[in-house]
């Protein structure tokens, strides 16, 4: 909308100045519900009331009218904002934070009585822009986005801004949902001229996440490599590395609108981390959500294989480890590096409980420093900052004075980096009191021995009571009036108060009248204006002097701002791996053994999920073997529903992945060949949105798998074809299973109710035959969940069907039928259904 049809729909014209100045600020700010700061609360007006009324089920009044039309209006404390923000956050609007710049008094001492409060937005919080703790999902990183796409190729630059944290990657276009599966961004900046295409939509309803539209003009290379080269005063992006033109875009658009939503306040980013994307096992989309890794099918960590292994002592650790499982590597010596680190935590397991214990009281230091960057940081902060320094120097001496040299290489560099933190420490003590209040503003933050001038003007305002008392004794001589007193309140100040039959008394010229009540009447003088006066300036002054000292203090800690990240690093990789150690011991988990063949031998294998929901009710898990070769790399698995072959198929996945991170995994022994991607198509779901049905789905799935594996992949397929007819259904799966022994070459695991493939042992040298023990009596049926060597000659569908409480009518008749049908030819078959059909009753029908 322009301007002058934005102004007439809201009558400008005849607003009061305080509403122009909103719908100023809002013309400007036109895309986000704008909290305008007026005295104590946030207000918000028109439509923007409305809509946030109803978000946060809060009152919607009005303030006046316009053209006889009611102006909406509702408002939340400003005290509470951060608790109706993540409200609004989560809906995923965009919220600009209009504050007051000056104070009533100071806006009437610059313009006069009829002057108002100069108000300007400070900030625009979005989803993908929080640094405020109360928002910040606990464990999970928050970032922000810029995808870029140009000829089958995409950059992203992602950057969480809590964490100062910045990183860039170049990916093939079609692994751009996979990609964003991985990040979990919590918003997406993306060109306008995607708005209405299927990448947006699929964005939307795949990923459920938010995604900020930005003009085109945003997304050009020479623009955006401006922006880089002034944000960053470099005279090359080389100095970043070698980028590509679509990366220097997404580095340019994200760093532009930081700038545009930070006003100020953006902190400075280090340098652009460039991830490669081939360096780390690809797992796509439907296999992430299909394991579970990081977030339940509903959405929930609790139940997913991150909830189970997260019991880290720090919220960066947590974070970490998340971004592990999100990124298992695949450099088998970095794997063994972490391995090693696991096993040393894992074998000094009392010690690893000691230092877990300092860990948790250490601080968050990457968001502590962010906010130190923004100027939002509090005393408590620092005072953080200087603890878990100390801590880290005595976490380093008790490995150093416990082990000396016998720890693993890479945990004596991580220590190293633990240590020379005295000079931070000593400056925030010497300069920060310990009870230091949360709001700068209130003052006592800074001691009196650091500070000179900061001592005097505390003695003035502490010893006020002292020359209060003085003026108090010498007012009752000149006087005679033994009870006068000098108080104060909010409208008067100090004053002289006294009874009104003592009036008499106060004839001299310098008692100066204010007010008289039933009782009393009340008198100032010049000396206690001036004194009044001098206790309040020092009040302002000290707040102010303090704030600024505090600020140069925050500059000081800054300059060891690389130092501190290499600390806090260090210290969430120590909480991650000795988290693994604690997890290993009380789940029972194996080191692996990490090779650079095609083996995956696991000796007793558990799903890890399954097997702790199991042990919760009292339960115990079927452990089963695994044991893929180059010789014998496919699995194929018949066997009943129920019977635990999706278990099986999940679990090895798991396993994977667990073992690729530096993990130990959930078996007696565990040999895996290093595995660069994992894909899984396991269950079958409509995409009624995008038009598509079951069993396209299917196919589209099992399409990607095919077209993007190596022979380092593991494939986990289950029931492929069954979306079909019959005959159909085994011609797909029959050729699906050829091209991977015979082109792909890599490990899989086929589930499959179709028993015309077990066939396929006989032709294909590296296919295997599998099925699922069943222990069958007479009258009875008892999966064993065990895993063995051989094909199942029944699916026990009617079992199962039996099992989920079908009428047992219904179970007898499909007994029945099921008898027949078994010992009869296709035509036969045929012919046996007419006829049961023809011989159905009236009253069954």
């Amino acid at each position: 909308m322009e301007l002058t049809a934005f102004r007439q729909k809201y009558n400008y014209a005849k607003s009061t100045p305080v509403m122009r100045q909103y719908l100023d600020i809002k013309f400007a700010n036109i895309d986000c519900l704008v909290l305008f700061r007026i005295g104590d609360f946030y207000e918000l007006f028109y439509e923007d009331a409305i809509t946030a009324s109803r978000v946060l089920d809060i009152a919607l009044t009005k303030r006046g009218k316009t053209a006889d039309t009611d102006i909406a209006m509702c408002g939340v404390p400003h005290h509470a904002l951060e608790n109706y923000l993540n409200k609004l956050l989560e809906e995923g609007f965009k919220v600009a934070i209009c504050d007051q710049l000056e104070t009533p008094e100071e806006a009437k001492k610059r313009g006069g009585y009829k002057a108002i409060v100069q108000r300007n937005v400070t900030r625009i919080i979005t989803p993908g822009t929080i640094i405020e703790e109360s928002l910040l999902t606990s464990g999970e990183p928050n970032y922000l986005a810029s995808l870029v796409i140009d000829k089958k190729q995409a950059a992203i630059c992602y950057v969480d801004l809590s964490t100062s944290e910045i990183f860039v990657i170049s990916i093939p276009e079609h692994e751009i949902i996979n990609e964003l599966g991985r990040l979990s961004p919590k918003e997406i900046l993306l060109s306008d001229k995607y708005r209405a295409a299927d990448l947006s939509n699929n964005i939307r309803q795949n990923l459920r996440q938010n995604i900020s539209f930005q003009v085109d003009s945003m997304f050009v290379v020479s623009k955006c490599e401006k922006i880089i080269l002034d944000y960053y005063s470099i005279n090359s992006t080389n100095a970043i590395g070698e980028l590509s033109k679509l990366q220097k875009v997404a580095i340019g658009n994200i760093i532009e609108y930081l700038t545009l939503t930070q006003k100020s306040f953006l902190p400075k980013l280090p340098l652009p981390k460039i991830i490669q994307h081939n360096k780390f096992m690809n797992i796509d989309q439907t296999t992430r959500s299909n394991l579970e890794i990081n977030k339940t099918l509903k959405g929930k960590i609790q139940g997913s294989l991150f909830g189970l292994v997260d019991k880290t002592m720090t919220k960066a650790g947590s974070r970490l480890l998340y971004n592990f499982l999100t990124t298992p590597i695949i450099d088998r010596q970095t794997i063994n590096t972490r391995l090693g680190l696991t096993e040393f935590f894992y074998n000094n397991l009392d010690f690893t409980k000691k230092i877990r214990l300092i860990i948790k009281n250490t601080t968050d230091l990457k968001r502590c420093l962010t906010k130190l960057n923004m100027k939002r940081a509090t005393a408590r902060d620092l005072l953080s900052v200087k603890y878990t320094v100390d801590l880290a120097g005595c976490i380093y001496n008790e490995f150093t004075t416990n082990f000396a040299d016998k720890m693993p290489s890479y945990l004596g560099k991580l220590l190293n980096y633990m240590q020379g933190g005295e000079e931070i420490s000593e400056l925030i003590t010497y300069a920060i009191c310990e009870d230091a209040p949360e709001n700068l503003t209130e003052g006592g933050i800074i001691k009196h021995s650091f500070n000179e001038r900061v001592k005097e003007l505390h003695e003035l305002i502490n010893n006020n009571r002292s020359h209060i008392n003085a003026l108090r004794d010498k007012y009752r001589s000149e006087t005679g009036i033994e009870n006068l007193k000098i108080t104060t309140n909010n409208v008067l100040g100090l004053f002289i108060d006294i009874t009104s039959k003592n009036s008499s008394k106060m004839e001299d010229d310098k008692f100066i009248h204010r007010q008289t009540t039933a009782n009393s009447m009340r008198y100032t003088t010049e000396e206690l204006k001036e004194l009044e006066t001098n206790i309040q300036d020092a009040k302002v002054e000290v707040v102010a002097l303090e704030k600024e000292i505090f600020y140069d203090i925050c500059k000081q800690i800054l300059k060891y701002q690389d130092q501190l990240i290499l600390l806090a690093s260090s210290l969430s990789r120590l909480d991650v791996f000795m988290n693994l150690a604690i997890i290993a011991s009380e789940y029972e988990y194996v080191k692996p053994e990490i090779t650079d063949d095609m083996c995956f031998a696991i000796v007793g294998g558990r799903h890890p999920i399954v097997e702790n929901a199991l042990k919760k009710e009292a339960n115990s898990f079927i452990a089963n073997n695994c044991n893929m070769s180059a010789d014998d790399r496919i699995w194929l698995i018949t066997g009943p529903n129920m019977a635990g072959k999706s278990t099986f198929l999940r679990q090895n996945a798991l396993i994977a992945i667990l073992a690729h991170i530096g993990s130990f995994v959930p078996a007696k022994s565990a040999k895996i060949g290093i595995v660069d991607k994992i894909f899984s198509r396991i269950g079958a779901g409509d995409n009624l949105a995008s038009g598509q049905s079951t069993f396209m789905v299917e196919m589209l799935e099992t399409s990607a798998i095919l077209n993007q594996s190596t022979n380092r992949s593991l494939i986990i397929l289950d029931e492929v074809g069954r979306g079909t007819a019959t005959y159909d259904g085994v011609a797909i799966a029959w050729s699906v299973l050829e091209h991977i022994h015979d082109k792909l070459r890599c490990r899989c695991l086929f589930a499959t109710h179709y028993h015309e493939l077990t066939s396929m042992e006989d032709i294909m040298p590296a296919l295997t035959n599998y099925t699922i023990a069943v222990d069958e009596s007479e009258n009875t049926v008892l999966f064993l969940h065990k895993i063995i060597k051989g094909v199942t000659a029944r699916s026990y569908g009617v079992h199962v069907a039996e099992l989920a409480g079908l009428p047992k009518s219904v179970i007898r008749r499909a007994n029945e039928l099921l008898k027949k049908l078994e010992t009869q030819s296709v035509k036969q078959q045929k012919k046996i259904m007419k006829t049961e059909s023809n011989n159905m009753s009236l009253f069954n029908l």
